[in-house]
């Protein structure tokens, strides 16, 4: 084996072991950090659904009323933007607080020996508190609308996984480039800006030419906002986007390994770059 493969084998390992090792510290900062989020807030966990309420209204008044659509693939619009929003209200929160992640912490790392690599997973799990609490809301709003739950919904749950380890994986990366160039996170929102519209969530893949069809469904997110939806309302099933969860999951794992390895190589000299 070579010494990048040695390299990226022990960095794999020890951010594997690290976060197993502190399950319980990654739930406890994860809470104090929700829990401090409401407490400087007076309306606390109302922020939680009021943020993505005035951004689905908008984009459901831009692209629904301005733009007249009213039905995608047999889904009224305001449900089938809702389906992909929903995973979107999710990762995009997670890549742009966890490329903050150890920047945010500074102050404990330079002050203690702590577990750097647990921090993504921190920021992570705080969204997913989150997240559940938007689906819930999302569960009154499909049954209003003539969506009620069936066991295709259980579907979910995988794609969340898969949500919360490809989030974790980007996350190891960008928060170590983080600490060696400030910008990257200033890149990190404007791609996600970029992204949001890139991804269809807003419109439909397939008023694109074939070819450009290809190339969107390169982005990883696109597997997750079709599983999202094909459990709310389709029902094709797990394999059903089999090419697409090759393509996740490979971004996945290259971006795991990639993090893996510069978090141990930087591990002891985060306060350098200070």
């Amino acid at each position: 084996m070579s010494k990048r493969g040695r390299d990226m084998f022990k960095g794999v390992k020890y951010v594997v072991s690290e976060n197993a090792n502190n399950l319980y510290r990654i739930y406890s900062i994860a809470k104090y950090e929700l829990l401090a989020d409401m407490r400087d807030s007076k309306l606390g966990i109302f922020w939680n659904f009021a943020n993505p309420a005035i951004q689905v209204a908008t984009y459901w008044f831009v692209f629904g009323f301005v733009f007249n659509r009213s039905q995608i693939d047999g889904i009224d619009f305001l449900s089938w933007m809702l389906g992909g929003m929903v995973i979107w209200f999710f990762i995009s929160p997670c890549i742009t607080n966890g490329c903050n992640a150890i920047y945010q912490k500074i102050g404990i790392i330079t002050k203690m020996k702590f577990p750097v690599s647990i921090l993504p997973a921190t920021v992570v799990l705080k969204e997913v508190f989150n997240h559940l609490c938007l689906m819930i809301v999302l569960v009154v709003l499909f049954a209003i609308n003539g969506h009620f739950p069936s066991w295709h919904w259980f579907g979910l749950l995988y794609y969340l996984i898969a949500g919360i380890l490809f989030s974790i994986s980007l996350s190891l990366t960008t928060s170590v480039l983080n600490m060696l160039a400030r910008d990257t996170r200033k890149l990190i929102l404007a791609c996600m800006r970029l992204l949001m519209y890139l991804t269809p969530i807003l419109w439909d893949i397939k008023t694109l030419p074939a070819v450009l069809q290809v190339v969107m469904k390169l982005n990883p997110i696109y597997y997750l906002v079709c599983g999202y939806r094909d459990c709310f309302f389709f029902h094709e099933g797990l394999m059903f986007y089999w090419k697409q969860m090759l393509v996740f999951w490979v971004w996945t794992i290259v971006l795991f390994c990639v993090g893996s390895t510069i978090m141990y190589k930087f591990r002891t000299k985060f306060m350098d770059l200070i």
